[in-house]
């Protein structure tokens, strides 16, 4: 727990090894960080070491939702139905698409952050989550610059602690 108070606050459980990714990478470098890193969002950061958005796996489930019914050039692709045992013709989709993958991180990602500062009382951090339907939440200051990350398996390992 923080010294200067005796109710825990952000800094007292923030995770700050924190991954992050840059804006410019792609969103196969993201999947590839997430999956290598037991994570489901990355913090996006610019080149001058501020948060600029946060890509989930959300984010990139839902983008691949939004573009799933686009035909690309009329393009189909051909594939055998073993329960009718005929050929079927199917429109190939954007997700589907080797190009998906090099679509860019700040195409998707969320730029409405939800965060706290360092000295925010745990209890509001955890309200704040609720409020606004979130699984993580950013440690930050007003400059953006990112000092670690609260999710709701944070709240678990410390209710499992106590």
């Amino acid at each position: 727990m923080s010294q200067a108070s005796q109710s825990p606050v952000a800094a007292d459980y923030m995770q700050r090894d924190v991954v992050t990714i840059s804006p410019g990478d792609t969103l196969r470098e993201a999947l590839a960080l997430m999956t290598e890193n037991h994570v489901t969002g990355l913090p996006v950061m610019d080149g001058k070491s501020r948060c600029v958005g946060l890509i989930t796996s959300s984010d990139i489930l839902s983008y691949e939702d939004e573009h799933a019914d686009e035909m690309v050039d009329g393009m189909t692709a051909g594939f055998f139905d073993p329960e009718t045992q005929q050929w079927e013709s199917i429109p190939v989709s954007a997700f589907a698409l080797e190009e998906f993958g090099d679509v860019p991180v700040s195409d998707v990602m969320t730029r409405q952050l939800v965060w706290v500062e360092r000295a925010t009382p745990l209890q509001d951090v955890a309200r704040r989550m609720l409020k606004e339907q979130v699984h993580r939440v950013l440690v930050m200051d007003k400059e953006a610059h990112l000092f670690g990350i609260l999710s709701a398996f944070d709240f678990v390992r410390l209710a499992a602690e106590k």
